[in-house]
């Protein structure tokens, strides 16, 4: 197995993905800029460590490539390599009938200026950069059964869906417009208390109380002493609901943590 680097401007960015689809399929590993490289990245580094790790480089020149200044500064850097390491390492690969740099000047070229003929091209391309041991494709039999297995999936997680928008429909029919909305709230900032808030989220003399409301009034009452919400409790009697909704927040900890 090689691993090629492709070396292409932003215009040829579809023969480019197309190109690093077989490559793959034919068993090599492949650096391409959309795949390797993150947001925040710095894109000079990506690419320079990029350059630097694979075997080959493969040149796509067109129009666009040999005006590009990205394109040249990678092939300045694989050109210096070559020459260090008195190997091929840069591989031209014409997508259009350009003029070829001085350097790539002389070298034997992939032309891959005629769609037709792709295919023979491709073939030339793996024979110069060894052999590999080709990505097995599923059978037509496992490409329907993997489909099968995913229509299945999708028709549980739908189910499953509409189960739980049932259940907060169920649980939220007898909590007040104020709740609701305190409880919608909570949700969004925390998605993971949701079935806590929805099943056990209680007013007390009418201030909400959310699981991330009440975790804070806890922390704080260690912090400082006391909270204002212990008294409020107490007065309207609704310590068994926290209990309820700790409870709850408990065995979601222990899922999560199974």
């Amino acid at each position: 197995m090689s691993s090629i680097f492709l070396s292409h401007a932003h215009e040829d960015k579809a023969f480019a993905r197309k190109l690093a689809t077989d490559l793959r399929l034919a068993g090599h590993a492949v650096w391409i800029d959309e795949a390797e490289i993150n947001i925040g990245d710095s894109l000079i580094e990506k690419i320079r460590e990029g350059l630097e790790q694979v075997d080959y480089v493969a040149a796509i020149l067109s129009s666009a490539s040999i005006d590009s200044p990205w394109v040249t500064r990678e092939l300045d850097i694989a050109s210096n390599r070559e020459i260090e390491e008195g190997r091929v390492l840069v591989l031209p690969l014409l997508l259009e009938n350009v003029v070829l740099p001085g350097f790539l000047k002389g070298k034997f070229y992939g032309d891959f200026t005629n769609a037709d003929g792709y295919k023979e091209k491709l073939d030339l391309l793996l024979r110069a950069i060894g052999n590999s041991t080709p990505v097995n494709r599923p059978s037509p039999d496992e490409l329907t059964n993997l489909h099968a297995e995913l229509n299945s999936v999708r028709n549980a997680v739908t189910q499953h869906k509409a189960a739980l928008e049932t259940h907060q429909r169920i649980a939220l029919s007898g909590k007040s417009e104020k709740l609701k909305a305190a409880i919608t709230k909570a949700n969004i900032k925390f998605p993971m208390h949701a079935p806590i808030n929805v099943s056990h989220a209680f007013e007390v003399l009418g201030s909400t109380v959310t699981l991330d409301y009440l975790l804070w009034s806890i922390a704080k009452s260690e912090r400082k002493g006391g909270h204002v919400l212990e008294a409020m409790l107490s007065m309207d009697n609704k310590w068994p609901l926290v209990e309820s909704m700790l409870s709850a927040y408990d065995d979601l900890l222990s899922a999560a943590g199974d």
